[in-house]
């Protein structure tokens, strides 16, 4: 598999002039890395991801790191095509923040494009299944920490 290269952000979202490898370089100390993530809202329910063995098989937002030279929309819609296989959806960007927990940058992205859940084609590395959860279900995932807490960050935030 292909390095991926990251830029670097300072604490106000601007780029710095430095880029490390993931997974081989460590954040240096007063940088951060960039994702970006979606809600997608299917009939009262939120779509999630079940990560593979790698990742515990935790539930996740689909999206992922923004690669060095990438805006946040084109890291969003390379991970949709590469995770899902989705290519044409509809989404608004709801707010750039810093997670207070560890030096990451997360954009947020909503979406109520109804997504065909049969059509979808998982990247095998990375996803097992897909589910839609109502509210109350996500909460309950969140509180049997079977969500990151990065996620259960963005997803205690922005849904209502």
């Amino acid at each position: 598999m292909k390095p991926e290269v990251l830029d670097l952000y300072d604490d106000n979202f601007n780029k710095l002039n430095k880029n490390i490898i993931r997974r081989v370089d460590q954040i240096p100390d007063g940088a951060n890395i960039m994702q970006s993530y979606i809600i997608i809202k299917n009939d009262d329910k939120y779509l999630l991801e079940q990560t593979t063995e790698r990742n515990n098989y935790k539930w996740v937002l689909p999206g992922g790191h923004v690669l060095s030279g990438e805006t946040p929309e084109e890291a969003l819609n390379r991970e949709l095509n590469e995770e899902l296989g989705i290519t044409d959806i509809e989404y608004t960007k709801l707010d750039t923040v810093k997670f207070p927990y560890n030096s990451y940058i997360f954009n947020v992205f909503y979406s109520e494009t109804q997504i065909d859940m049969d059509s979808l084609v998982f990247q095998p590395e990375e996803v097992t299944q897909i589910k839609c959860f109502t509210k109350d279900e996500v909460f309950k995932l969140i509180n049997e920490v079977q969500i990151p807490r990065g996620y259960a960050y963005i997803l205690q935030n922005y849904i209502k």
